[in-house]
């Protein structure tokens, strides 16, 4: 690489038992196709609103329960209004016929009742029952291949209407189904007119539902909540926008097939698509629509960078090597492949067929490998970009310092450092906070502090090109290097030189000093930084109490209560987060004493010592993990902790849930011993055992880890578990699956000599 570089909530109505009046009910499709999101309450929310004093003399009751009506009908979705009788009569007559219509399907009976509702303008009042119904009529007049090739221009616009209308409301069946015979029919342009008329309806109803919250607020009468807002982005059904995508497949057209999907935010599912594929009558065009799936994933990921970074990032930090090699091969493949959709061009997305790169990619690209030890791939990436005309940014080379500063790769990291030099690119202070870093780690601290004293120099001569707060970072960095060194009298040095000249010491600058003087046992020191934080009027956090916490234990038994008054003191209210969050730390340090002021705080959480700071299901897992993580605890000791835990849990009706048990299968198989791999499955068969439903990320979990240790034979069987259990797999989890049936079959081939 371097010789390059110089180059919603569904409540069913049915309408028949209603008497004087109707509450008259509008689309569901809010409820049906997409779950409500409700709003997250803080600690002080109240669940339910507090209402007035009976004895208050302001309150009319009547008025009181006509808004508590009208708030309960904008819950459910419902256009705020009355009916006379005989209109529910005529609606509820009206409902019977369509029911009738439905046994058998009756085309043309259904299009009446629909058109006298719709003349009246009735249809608002439609649930999901009813939508059902003319769903179904639909679906059985379009598997109906005799009639189809018969229908007359009403037929068509009847079942047009009535099938988008349906679809509209939750009901997909009856359009997926003429969408689908269309595309046997090899018209996709009847599948596009559907989606755009689907998507166009959706519009209307979340327009006067806008419409109807913006009355109710400016009536006073009471205030919707944005919860309960859509957009047809969110209300589009995966399987109405397949046809869609199907369509643009059949017409060669991916740009028009993203465009499509960019103006959605649904995912399509592996087992929805799998579903629709099986659907089509060709294989080619199965395959084609599968690829289309498949690219078109990557795409709106690129495209929305937001998603993009955080997607790395998340597969940086769990070291997940395979996905993000298969990502970057997706890439790659965008870029180059006979029907490239990916450019390095930093063009507008809206502009031409083509989706730019953006350029943090790159560089959070390189981070990943060299994260995940590949290196190889990240001098495959630097090739790539030199190859694609990529000016390397300093960003990039700070990522490839970085990486080998991590892998204590110091002859690399100092000809890199040189080689960008040499390129004209500026270092910034994250530059060197990589270099320096980087040798530090790999125990070079007289080099570190003369790059360190370099960059003071460049930082004095030209102060406005440099953020204060990313010079923190570089100070913040070369502290914790030389208290690593125990080298106290210089760290001291640089603090009176931040206090002095800047930039400022912020929590994170104690922090490197409690810790080194915690470790150190030199307790007065420790208090003295503990004042000098309560004097610039810094606030701890986190990390901060803890360390006072580990520190503090080893010479009082009552050292959570002293931090809990510390926190007091701060002007910190401990609650279950942040109580959670320092158990969660006393834990990772692997120690008894960790372990057991962890079980301490615990003790006065569960005894309600701390208000509004009860234990919960998060609280109990980050004590399991810490227990199953590494080998610090004699196995009989972590069993014994282990079921006290459970136990403690159980007391308080706790049960876990998937995201629990992901969690200490990860703990337990981050054991390289052989009992982390016991313990791991011991929890996937509690699951099975549960019947907790499992997901991708469950089994990839499992199915990964024991790839890694070799555990062939283990795997097989997890294999043989996902295919019994008829979970669909997909992406990196297939690959994984298919890998060990390789592994397997080139086993048996070789007989007993395979095993040896």
């Amino acid at each position: 690489m371097i010789r390059h570089a110089t180059r919603g909530a569904t409540a069913t109505l049915d309408l028949d038992f209603l008497a004087s009046r109707i509450v008259p009910w509008r689309s569901f499709s809010q409820r049906s196709s997409t779950p409500l999101k409700l709003k997250v309450l803080a600690d002080d929310d109240q669940v339910v609103p507090s209402l007035p004093s009976t004895s208050s003399s302001a309150v009319d009751p009547a008025r009181l329960i006509s808004k508590l009506d009208l708030q309960l009908q904008q819950f459910h979705g419902v256009r705020v209004g009355k009916l006379t009788d005989s209109q529910v009569e005529l609606f509820n007559r009206a409902i019977l016929s369509l029911r009738a219509a439905t046994q058998p399907a009756d085309l043309r009976k259904a299009w009446t009742v629909w058109g006298e509702l719709k003349k009246r303008r009735m249809l608002q009042f439609f649930g999901p029952s009813q939508y059902n119904m003319c769903s179904r009529i639909i679906l059985a007049v379009c598997e109906d291949a005799d009639a189809r090739d018969t229908w007359e221009q009403l037929d068509r616009n009847a079942v047009e209407e009535i099938a988008v209308g349906a679809a509209a409301g939750g009901s997909t069946d009856g359009l997926k189904a003429y969408m689908l015979s269309s595309i046997r029919r090899n018209d996709p342009a009847i599948v596009h007119k559907l989606y755009e008329r689907y998507r166009a309806v959706l519009g209307e109803k979340v327009s006067w539902r806008d419409v109807d919250d913006m009355e109710a607020d400016e009536g006073g009468s009471f205030n919707a909540s944005d919860s309960f807002r859509f957009s047809a982005e969110t209300l589009v059904r995966g399987d109405i926008l397949l046809a869609e995508v199907t369509a643009h497949a059949m017409q060669n057209d991916f740009a028009a097939a993203f465009r499509s999907c960019l103006q959605t935010s649904i995912r399509l599912s592996p087992h929805g698509v799998k579903g629709f594929l099986e659907q089509l009558n060709s294989d080619d065009l199965r395959q084609k629509v599968a690829e289309y799936v498949r690219r078109l994933e990557v795409a709106r990921l690129v495209a929305r960078p937001a998603a993009f970074s955080r997607q790395l990032a998340n597969l940086t930090r769990d070291n997940a090597s395979l996905l993000l090699e298969k990502l970057y091969a997706a890439i790659i493949e965008g870029l180059l492949g006979h029907d490239p959709w990916l450019t390095v061009a930093n063009t507008d997305i809206g502009r031409g067929s083509l989706i730019p790169i953006p350029e943090f990619a790159w560089a959070s690209f390189i981070t990943g490998f060299m994260r995940c030890r590949r290196t190889d791939l990240a001098e495959k990436l630097w090739d790539d970009m030199v190859r694609f005309g990529v000016q390397p940014t300093v960003a990039m080379w700070t990522a490839l310092i970085d990486g080998y500063g991590e892998l204590k790769a110091v002859k690399q990291v100092l000809s890199t450092w040189d080689i960008m030099c040499q390129q004209g690119i500026t270092p910034d202070a994250m530059a060197y906070r990589a270099l320096i870093h980087g040798l530090y780690h790999a125990n070079h601290p007289q080099d570190a502090f003369r790059e360190f004293r370099l960059f003071q120099s460049k930082v004095s001569k030209s102060p406005l090109s440099f953020q204060e707060s990313a010079v923190r970072v570089v100070y913040n960095t070369v502290l914790h290097g030389l208290l690593f060194q125990s080298l106290e009298p210089e760290a001291n040095a640089v603090l009176d030189n931040m206090q002095a000249k800047g930039p400022k010491p912020d929590i994170v600058t104690f922090n490197t000093f409690l810790r080194y003087y915690a470790r150190q046992n030199q307790l007065k020191a420790f208090a003295n930084v503990l004042d000098t934080i309560e004097r610039t009027g810094l606030v701890g956090d986190v990390f901060t109490f803890s360390i006072v916490l580990s520190a503090l234990l080893k010479i009082r038994d009552d050292a959570p209560q002293i931090m809990l008054n510390l926190m007091a003191k701060h002007g910190v209210q401990p609650n279950a987060t942040t109580l959670t969050a320092i158990i969660d730390h006393q834990m990772r340090t692997q120690t008894d004493d960790g372990l057991r002021s962890a079980l301490q705080l615990l003790t006065k959480m569960e005894l309600n010592e701390v208000p509004d700071a009860q234990p919960n299901d998060i609280t109990y897992t980050s004590i399991l993990s810490g227990i199953h993580r590494g080998k610090w605890l004699r196995r009989e000791a972590a069993e014994e902790y282990r079921r006290l835990i459970w136990g403690r849990m159980r007391a308080r009706d706790i049960t876990p849930k998937r995201t629990t048990y992901n969690i200490l299968i990860k703990a337990c198989l981050e054991n390289s011993q052989p009992e982390g791999v016991l313990d791991a499955m011991r929890y996937y068969r509690d699951m099975v055992r549960r019947r907790i439903s499992m997901s991708n990320d469950t089994w990839y979990i499992i199915l990964h880890a024991l790839v890694s240790r070799g555990e062939w034979a283990l795997a097989n069987e997890l294999v043989e578990d996902i295919q019994r259990s008829g979970f669909t797999p997909a992406g990196a989890l297939l690959d994984l699956m298919m890998r060990v049936r390789k592994h397997m079959a080139q086993k048996a081939k070789l007989g007993p000599a395979g095993y040896i």
